[in-house]
């Protein structure tokens, strides 16, 4: 099912004639790297690609779930696809209906937006596999930096001071609890993929351990499709410093 966008009108105002042909002039000057780019997220995140799409002279498409058919992401894009009922693994977590829409819109690229399939190796090398660009990271980067676990055995093993905990394959959680146990209360349970603060709990008391496991796993599933978690040692009054780094695929950052 496709919908057709509703056209805003919004009064004329003479800065934004001047700002829209400074804009038109650089879109004649440059081209973009696609024509069509599909947007396999939902809400702000995916009407902010979109927006910025436009104002590059590419078309989007949307996807969304029965439950966002009047969402402002799918009234503004291009068109927009229905992809399946509101839970996010029937629908946004849906790897094949995203390329089947690729395949129907004839978008050339996917835009990930972050959660849902951002963070998943295995979506980018599908896409890869389909002949559509991913708008991210190659999967090998996905693998490395998208799960915490294995990013947090790459700076262990570069000798980087990390947070004490586990975060091993082994999801038993009679073991997770064991762990939990060596490392001493309060611990956080942490979904190793995705972010957000989905996936996340804080425990304080061995006898909280084993349902507060079970609801950052369920969240887990629901928002990134993976319930597999870390445990590691709280910490109560964190200074947290975060770099961010870009870069393409001609090298340069």
């Amino acid at each position: 099912m496709m919908r057709q966008p509703r056209m805003l009108v919004q009064p004329a105002v003479s800065w934004r004639r001047f700002a829209t042909a400074v804009q038109n002039t650089l879109t004649s000057e440059r081209r973009p790297h696609f024509d069509k780019i599909l947007i396999a997220n939902r809400g702000e995140i995916a009407c902010r690609v979109i927006r910025t799409a436009k104002k590059l002279g590419i078309k989007t498409v949307a996807v969304y779930s029965e439950a966002d058919a009047n969402s402002l992401h799918v009234l503004e894009a291009d068109e927009a696809y229905c992809i399946g009922p509101a839970p996010s693994a029937d629908s946004y977590l849906r790897m094949d209906k995203i390329i089947d829409v690729c395949r129907r819109s004839g978008a050339q690229a996917v835009h990930p937006g972050y959660g849902f399939l951002s963070e998943n190796a295995k979506f980018a090398e599908r896409l890869a596999e389909e002949g559509i660009v991913f708008i991210g990271p190659p999967s090998s980067a996905i693998v490395s930096m998208g799960s915490k676990s294995e990013s947090k055995n790459i700076m262990s093993a570069a000798g980087v001071p990390c947070v004490p905990g586990y975060h091993g394959a082994n999801q038993d959680a009679e073991l997770l609890f064991a762990e939990a146990e060596k490392i001493g209360y309060p611990v956080l349970i942490k979904a190793i993929h995705g972010g957000g603060g989905k996936g996340m709990r804080v425990v304080s008391s061995a006898s909280q351990f084993k349902d507060a496991l079970a609801s950052a796993q369920r969240e887990s599933l629901k928002s990134f499709g993976d319930a597999d978690v870390l445990v590691e040692k709280y910490i109560e009054r964190p200074r947290h410093i975060e770099v961010q780094v870009f870069a393409w695929c001609l090298d340069k950052c």
